[in-house]
């Protein structure tokens, strides 16, 4: 017998979604994550790839030999480059400088 639509299931997070979770919170190794989700660790590469490429930024470093991944922490811009903006300003208007 067919589901009827007023019975809401609820769904559980994608795999992607655990694992930008857990990149999140804290630095995590491939071997945790694959632990966690009981895949193989070919594919934690991947879904580290998936998360990368849906445009967050994640870090690696190296801690006892172990490659640690997370996501970057966004970096503040400096209070004198948002004042001036970046570059030099052009104007349409022809300068006056008197030459």
């Amino acid at each position: 017998m067919p589901k009827s639509k007023d019975e809401t299931v609820a769904k559980q997070p994608t795999k992607k979604a655990r694992v930008q979770e857990m990149l999140s919170a804290s630095a995590v190794s491939v071997g945790e994550i694959a632990e966690a989700l009981a895949i193989s660790k070919q594919a934690a590469y991947s879904l580290i790839g998936d998360v990368k490429r849906s445009g967050v930024a994640i870090t690696g470093t190296l801690v006892e030999g172990s490659m640690r991944y997370s996501i970057a922490k966004e970096k503040r811009t400096k209070a004198k480059a948002a004042a001036f903006g970046k570059g030099a300003v052009v104007s349409a208007e022809p300068s006056t400088d008197g030459r």
